[in-house]
C-alpha cells in the first residue's frame, strides 16, 4: 500500500521565501512542528492508502481531469489558523493568483477519482499551503497574534503540472516523492 495524495508544487524561491518567514515565526515561541520548505506542496486531494497497481488508474483519471487545462498562475499570500484563531491546530499560508482555477480543479480531480470509489470530500476544498502543526495551545497566543498581521506576498509562480505523490512517514516526519508528474495542456 502506498500513502498517496495528489498535489501542485512549488517553487524553489518560494519556498526559499517560506522558510525566511518561518525563521522569523520561530523566534516568537510556540510549540508547532513546522513543515520543512523543502516539503511543502499545495494537496489538492488526500487519497490514503493506495494499493501500488492502482496508482497508474489514478493518474489516468487525473490526466483525463485536468485536459484542455492550460498552466496559471499562482501566489502565496496572507495566513490563518484552522479550525480557527482559538483553538489553532494547522497554521497556513492563502493562496491567490488564479486561485479559482485551482478550485476548479481540485474539484474534476475529486469527481474522477470518484469513479474509482474514492470518497468525495465532506468540506469545500479551500486552496491553503500548511506552514506548521500546533502541538500545543499552551504559550501560542503571541505566534496566533502575529500570524493575524502577517503581510506575506511570495513572488507569483506559474503551475505547468499536477502530481501524483508518495508520503512515507518517518519519525522525523513524512518524506514525499513523485510518482508521476501529468503536465497541463499546452494548447
Amino acid at each position: 500500500m502506498i500513502r498517496t495524495f495528489i498535489a501542485v508544487a512549488i517553487t524553489e524561491t518560494v519556498r526559499q521565501q517560506i522558510g525566511k518567514l518561518q525563521t522569523e515565526l520561530k523566534t516568537i515561541g510556540g510549540k508547532v512542528r513546522w513543515v520543512k520548505p523543502d516539503s511543502m506542496h499545495l494537496t489538492l486531494k488526500f487519497l490514503g492508502e493506495v494499493p501500488e497497481g492502482d496508482i497508474e488508474k489514478i493518474g489516468n483519471q487525473v490526466q483525463q481531469a485536468i485536459e484542455s487545462v492550460e498552466p496559471f498562475a499562482l501566489q502565496i499570500v496572507g495566513s490563518g489558523c484552522f479550525p480557527n484563531s482559538k483553538r489553532p491546530r494547522v497554521l497556513w499560508l492563502g493562496i491567490s493568483g488564479q486561485a479559482d482555477v485551482l478550485k476548479k480543479l481540485a474539484k474534476r480531480i475529486e469527481a474522477n477519482l470518484v469513479k474509482l470509489g474514492f470518497r468525495r470530500e465532506r468540506r469545500e476544498f479551500t486552496p491553503h499551503l500548511t506552514l506548521g502543526r500546533v502541538k500545543s495551545i499552551s504559550g501560542i497566543a503571541p505566534l496566533i497574534e502575529k500570524m493575524g498581521l502577517l503581510d506575506f506576498d511570495s513572488e507569483p509562480f506559474e503551475v505547468r503540472e499536477i502530481l501524483v505523490m508518495k508520503s512515507d512517514l518517518k519519525p522525523t516526519g513524512a518524506e514525499y516523492s513523485v510518482l508521476r508528474k501529468i503536465p497541463l495542456s499546452s494548447n
